[in-house]
């Protein structure tokens, strides 16, 4: 099995769940890609009060869920989710047939970023389109290693980081990267955010990783996208080097607290 992956790097209208989505569904109906990935909050923007564009978000999904369904291609992107009176940081992967989302479990509540007006979701997610599973996850989460790893651990053999990270997290993001994509063994897409948003500058560079943590295609500073291709042939090859996935103890209760305290 191969999959076109293509990373669009694109500055959303802000505020403009409408035209963003007119966008995504524009990008869908090109020759090549099988999935294409857009940054966090594409359909809003980053940093803009999503709070009571509750309608505008649901057509807007409407719009590219058909385009999926027309185009037989699969689409990630960020944007607000509603329920239950809450508004959640969201990732959306929706392909012909089914929409997941992911809802972001470690919101960013310091320095430059504040999303204190989301909730925080509680449960990793997993996408799958054509028989290959997706990990997700929101720029902060790719810091806290268990969100990748417990997708990985039930089946992903891509993980997907779509972010809004400015100049300052650049040297974080490019050090921890490699080590998600490595640690996995998995193919590894990062979709970020680029230009002014939310006071601050982004700073782009989005990329698609192998499993070993080598940089496959990439995007500069500014709007643009990169395209690399997934198999499982290849992947395949990297896991019969690298055993982090089977070789990973399931019997070991690695959140016991309690076991930690004795020692």
């Amino acid at each position: 099995m191969e999959l076109n992956l293509k990373v669009c790097q694109y500055r959303p209208v802000p505020a403009d769940p409408e035209r963003n989505s007119e966008r995504i569904a524009k990008e869908l109906d090109s020759e090549h890609p099988d999935v294409l990935i857009f940054p966090e909050m594409f359909l809003t923007g980053y940093g803009k009060d999503c709070s009571s564009m509750n309608e505008q978000t649901e057509i807007a999904v409407k719009r590219i869920k058909k385009a999926c369904r027309d185009t037989g291609k699969a689409a990630v992107f960020g944007g607000p989710c509603y329920e239950g009176g809450k508004v959640y940081n969201s990732l959306y992967f929706v392909t012909p047939d089914d929409t997941r989302i992911y809802r972001k479990i470690h919101l960013a509540r310091f320095g430059i970023y504040s999303e204190s007006d989301f909730a925080s979701g509680d449960s990793p997610v997993i996408g799958e389109f054509r028989g290959v599973k997706f990990g997700l996850c929101i720029c902060y989460d790719i810091f806290f290693p268990e969100v990748l790893r417990s997708c990985a651990l039930a089946g992903s053999v891509v993980n997907i980081c779509i972010s809004a990270s400015a100049w300052q997290s650049k040297p974080f993001l490019e050090t921890i990267l490699p080590a998600r994509a490595l640690e996995n063994v998995s193919y590894t897409v990062f979709a970020n955010n680029t230009g002014k948003m939310a006071g601050t500058l982004m700073f782009g560079r989005s990329r698609i990783l192998s499993p070993f943590g080598d940089l496959i295609c990439s995007v500069d500073e500014d709007e643009g996208s990169c395209e690399a291709v997934f198999s499982d042939v290849a992947l395949s090859q990297f896991r019969n080097i690298r055993h982090h996935i089977s070789d990973a103890r399931k019997d070991v209760a690695w959140n016991d607290n309690e076991s930690l305290e004795r020692y």
